[in-house]
C-alpha cells in the first residue's frame, strides 16, 4: 500500500521594492535603448488624436483637382507639337533688308523654289530674282563658292590668244574703267551695257584674266571709234564732244572694281569669290559668273 504524503509547502517568496522618483525610469529605460533608436526626426502623431473637419476635405479636394488638371495639361502639351516663327527686326534705315532662311530639298532642284513676300495688307509680291542659291554636299554642308561648276577643267578663265602683259596694255593707259561705290552707280545709269570684274590683287586667276578683260575693254572702245569714225561731221567735233560720242556709241563698259580697296561695297554686291563677272543692262543684274 502507497503511503500518501503530503508535499512540503514552499514558503512563497516576498517582493521587495522601494519607491524611485520618475527621472530613475526614464533614465533606465533610455539606457536600455540603443542611440539610433532614439534619433527619430519623422515621430507620428497618434491616430486618436487627429480629427478630420470640413474646411481640411474642401482644400484637399480643390488640391487633388488641381493636381490631376495640371498633369493632364502638361502631359498633353509634351506630347504635342506646334510650329511657331518669329521675325524681329532692328531699327534699320536701309531700303532694303537682308533675310537668311534654309530650306533642304532632297529631291528636287533648288531652281524651282521660289518665294513670295506677303505684307499685312495682303500685297503679295515674288522676291525670287533676289535671292541667292547656295549648293550643299551629301552632308548638308555649304560648299565654298557660290553655284560653282562642278566641272571647272571646262571652264576657261582666260583667253590664252591674248599675249600681251597687262603693263603692256596699260601702256597707252587703262581701258578697262575702275569702279567705286559712286563711280559704279553712275556708270548703271549712263550705260546701257555694263560689264564689271570685281577682283582682288591677290588672286592668282584675276591677275590671269587681267590681260583677257582689258583686251575687251580696248575692243569695245575700238568699235566705238569706228562708229564715230563713220558719222559725217566727226571733223567738227572737239575733243570733248568726241569723247562724249565715244560713251554714246560705246557697246559695252567694261569696268573693274577691286575688292581689296572696296572690301564694303564688295559685300554689298555679295561677292564671295574672285574673279566675279557681273553683267548689267539697264542698271538691273542679268548674269553673274565666279
Amino acid at each position: 500500500a502507497k503511503k500518501w504524503r503530503d508535499k512540503p509547502t514552499l514558503p512563497t517568496p516576498l517582493l521587495l521594492t522601494t519607491p524611485q522618483p520618475s527621472s530613475y525610469y526614464t533614465t533606465a529605460t533610455m539606457r536600455s535603448r540603443p542611440f539610433i533608436a532614439n534619433l527619430d526626426m519623422y515621430r507620428k502623431v497618434p491616430v486618436d488624436l487627429l480629427e478630420g473637419t470640413k474646411r481640411g476635405s474642401i482644400l484637399s479636394t480643390i488640391a487633388v483637382a488641381t493636381m490631376t488638371i495640371l498633369f493632364i495639361l502638361e502631359t498633353k502639351a509634351f506630347f504635342s507639337s506646334q510650329l511657331k516663327t518669329n521675325l524681329a527686326l532692328d531699327s534699320n534705315e536701309d531700303s532694303q533688308i537682308r533675310v537668311n532662311f534654309n530650306i533642304t530639298m532632297m529631291d528636287l532642284k533648288c531652281d524651282y523654289a521660289t518665294i513670295d513676300v506677303v505684307s499685312v495688307l495682303g500685297t503679295q509680291q515674288n522676291v525670287t530674282q533676289h535671292v541667292q542659291k547656295y549648293p550643299i554636299d551629301q552632308s548638308g554642308v555649304r560648299r565654298s563658292y557660290q553655284s560653282r561648276n562642278l566641272k571647272q577643267h571646262d571652264v576657261q578663265l582666260f583667253d590664252a590668244t591674248v599675249e600681251e602683259t597687262i603693263e603692256e596694255l596699260h601702256a597707252d593707259g587703262e581701258d578697262a574703267v575702275s569702279l567705286d561705290e559712286h563711280t559704279f552707280n553712275i556708270a548703271l545709269e549712263e550705260n546701257e551695257y555694263v560689264f564689271v570684274d570685281f577682283f582682288a590683287n591677290w588672286c592668282s586667276h584675276c591677275r590671269d584674266l587681267a590681260p583677257t578683260w582689258e583686251t575687251l575693254a580696248e575692243v569695245m572702245y575700238q568699235a566705238a571709234e569706228n562708229r564715230v569714225e563713220d558719222q559725217p561731221d566727226v571733223h567738227k567735233y572737239s575733243d570733248e564732244d568726241y569723247n562724249e560720242a565715244l560713251k554714246v556709241e560705246l557697246p559695252v563698259l567694261v569696268g573693274k572694281v577691286d575688292c581689296v580697296d572696296h572690301h564694303d561695297f564688295c559685300l554689298d554686291q555679295a561677292i564671295r569669290a574672285y574673279p566675279t563677272l557681273k553683267f548689267f543692262v539697264d542698271g538691273e543684274e542679268k548674269g553673274v559668273y565666279n
